[in-house]
């Protein structure tokens, strides 16, 4: 068997141009359990390291499991190629009136799953019900630049930004964006209960079944726009809580890909004639969150103290198992070029420096806090190298408390912590990353972190199209706000998705789009 070669993605500078701007066990799961042999046209497509998906429905999704689905029952007006460049989904062609106006074309003839045609005015529903207070969408933040929403007839819409926005494109791609678009005729008089878990989209597949916490299964979207797509009929996604029992049902031939796999036991696998491993750069980040707004890290001095207390190769090395790299800050290497290219002072493990930072600090050796994480897998083993390390350098007191990752995310939101191992993935633009984690009124600032400076950059980012200059304010803003350590960079992690010999048409995307990339497998 030859295996295939390691592929290697980055979000295309041409890209943006363009844009203008369980220990589950088999006995647990009983859809897919010992079903060792399937016929080609049902794919068996595992999620992996995740059995909790509370909605389906786009505007409310939060989780990345939730997004694999999502991607695979709806489409956006656009979506990312395998280069990595935006090209058209829903709409047929786009172009930029000015910097302020957007045009599409809409294809026509898209059906929805329940055979009503799509048209201009789902497009104007959707952005609008995302803009909406009522809706609360955690994506609201990234439509609020839209100023006004035309429909000039039901093939086209044009969208206008108060002012130059340069995000926008990347925002009306089939990602973790939120605007996927969704039916109005179903939703005008409000949102159904029933929506989030029986979502009606555009996409290549419809969701047939949903069993929370075990499974879903997908039927092919006969009346789908694209020829000759999806090719198989039936997509089963058995919800696999720990990655390494993904690996167990994949080998002994139970499913045909899985959406992730263990960082550890990629070295082997890679030798292993039952499988495929795919794997590339992600566009991701992880980080140790700090809560600002909290003793003890409400102090600069501190935070510095710490995030040069530990040394993140190590982390790359032992959490990873070497499947990845350390982060210079949260814009991933992938995006380059909007990343911090050389690793600041702050993100380097200098133990001389962190204990000059501690004595400038209020809080000395014995301080203890708290770390959040959860899992028994390498999230947990995350937050234990860093507790290590840190009390061995500063002498502090920390300690890791392990819950569910729904818990720590309620805690989070909540304020209620002090500091917790976390990441984001499947983020496509700088903005996703910088503006919402940084900026005081970002989406993801869940640090409670603000400094008008980089509010100022970050903000003046957002108006710039031209990669260049809009790449450097990123840079800019980075800079000053990693000297405030409001949140620890560590690494950005590979994706990986692991396939049965015969599966073929998967296509690897840096931001693990799941869900989208199964409609064009075409043996499994």
């Amino acid at each position: 068997m030859t295996k295939p070669s390691n592929i290697s993605h980055k979000v295309s500078r041409r890209a943006i141009l363009k844009s203008g701007a369980a220990a589950t066990t088999l006995a647990m799961l009983p859809l897919w359990a010992g079903r060792a042999e399937a016929a080609c046209g049902t794919l068996r497509a595992g999620i992996t390291g995740y059995n909790v998906i509370n909605t389906l429905d786009p505007a409310q999704t939060t989780l990345i499991p939730e997004s694999y689905v999502v991607w695979g029952v709806f489409n956006c007006l656009l979506k990312f190629d395998e280069s990595m460049n935006i090209v058209p989904d829903l709409a047929e062609s786009y172009e930029s009136v000015s910097p302020t106006i957007l045009r599409f074309k809409l294809r026509e003839g898209v059906k929805f799953h329940d055979g009503v045609e799509m048209t201009s005015a789902d497009v104007k529903f959707t952005l609008d019900r995302l803009r909406d207070d009522a809706t609360a969408s955690p994506h609201q933040s990234k439509f609020a630049p839209i100023s006004e929403i035309r429909t000039p007839d039901a093939y086209t819409v044009e969208i206008e930004t108060a002012e130059p926005f340069a995000p926008m494109l990347s925002y009306l791609t089939n990602t973790r964006t939120g605007s996927q678009i969704v039916p109005m005729h179903l939703l005008k008089d409000g949102t159904p209960d029933d929506f989030a878990t029986n979502p009606v989209g555009t996409g290549p597949f419809k969701l047939t079944e949903y069993q929370p916490g075990a499974s879903l299964t997908l039927a092919k979207h006969t009346e789908y726009f694209e020829d000759g797509l999806p090719m198989v009929d039936i997509v089963e996604i058995p919800l696999i809580a720990e990655e390494s029992a993904g690996v167990t049902a994949l080998l002994g031939g139970s499913i045909d890909l899985t959406s992730t796999a263990p960082f550890a036991d990629i070295p082997d696998l890679e030798n292993d004639d039952r499988v495929q491993v795919l794997k590339a750069p992600g566009t991701n980040t992880r980080f140790i969150s700090v809560n600002n707004a909290v003793a003890p890290f409400d102090d600069v001095h501190f935070r510095r103290a710490v995030s040069m207390a530990f040394d993140r190769q190590a982390m790359v090395d032992v959490v990873l198992f070497g499947e990845g790299r350390t982060a210079n800050g949260v814009v991933p290497n992938s995006i380059s070029w909007a990343a911090t290219q050389d690793a600041p002072a702050e993100t380097m493990m200098n133990p001389e420096e962190a204990l000059k930072e501690l004595a400038l600090s209020k809080y000395g050796a014995g301080t203890e806090a708290t770390v959040l994480t959860w899992g028994s897998g390498w999230w947990k083993r995350f937050a234990e190298v860093f507790v290590l390390q840190v009390n061995q350098v500063l002498g502090v007191n920390f300690t890791v408390e392990v819950s569910d990752s729904g818990t720590v995310y309620q805690r989070k939101q909540a304020g209620d912590f002090q500091a917790s191992i976390w990441g984001w993935l499947g983020l496509i633009d700088p903005d996703e990353y910088a503006y919402e984690i940084y900026h005081t009124n970002g989406s993801r600032n869940y640090e409670k972190y603000s400094n008008p400076q980089v509010d100022a950059l970050l903000e003046e980012a957002r108006r710039i199209l031209d990669l260049g200059p809009r790449g450097e304010l990123y840079r800019q803003a980075e800079a000053l706000a990693i000297k405030d350590c409001p949140v620890l960079p560590c690494f950005e992690s590979n994706v990986h998705n692991l396939l049965a010999p015969k599966v073929q048409g998967f296509v690897q995307r840096p931001y693990s789009g799941f869900g989208a990339q199964l409609a064009e497998v075409k043996d499994c």
